[in-house]
């Protein structure tokens, strides 16, 4: 019971932070659309950042499945072919969230962690490239990139597709490590 209920605050949550500002969502605006009593919401969150960062956290901790499962625990020598395919397919199947948090009102703490995690994912498939100079800004610029690619990708659905992105991601990847 208690994950239906946190899965509809969710929800509804998300479903206001595509119309609206963050500042203008509230704990008794999202209660009165779930509709659940805000003791119950306050059992679950604190406030309605909480909420914003259970998404997150929760896409993040998809991402990170995806390169696991595709890597097999064994990064230099994952298929980056199928992790792009596998990871475009998560951001599809969760295309509103993504959307919201990248291009709708762009989630500054979202997208940091999230090239954390990548930045931590070309560490470990590229772990002699960590003692290079200018290692930190090299993999920020990777990031960036990634991130990016999949926002404008977002943004511009019509004007880019999948297989186009995922080229540019794997060309703008490998320019950056020819240069370490």
């Amino acid at each position: 019971m208690a994950n239906s209920i946190e899965e509809s605050i969710r929800s509804e949550f998300m479903r206001a932070y595509a119309k609206e500002r963050m500042d203008c969502i509230t704990v008794k605006g999202l209660c009165a659309a779930v509709p659940v009593a805000r003791t119950t919401f306050y059992s679950h969150y604190r406030n309605v950042d909480d909420v914003l960062e259970d998404v997150e956290d929760r896409l993040l901790s998809g991402l990170a499945e995806i390169t696991e499962r595709v890597s097999g625990g064994n990064l230099p020598h994952m298929d980056f072919g199928v992790f792009l395919d596998e990871t475009f397919g998560f951001i599809k199947a969760n295309w509103s969230d993504f959307r919201a948090l990248l291009v709708v009102q762009p989630d500054m703490r979202f997208i940091t962690k999230w090239k954390s995690a990548v930045k931590r994912n070309f560490s470990r498939r590229y772990p002699a490239a960590c003692m290079q100079p200018n290692w930190g800004l090299l993999a920020e610029m990777g990031a960036s990139a990634v991130i990016g690619a999949y926002t404008y990708w977002m943004e511009h659905p019509d004007a880019s597709n999948v297989e186009d992105a995922k080229h540019l991601i794997d060309r703008t990847l490998a320019a950056i490590m020819a240069s370490i």
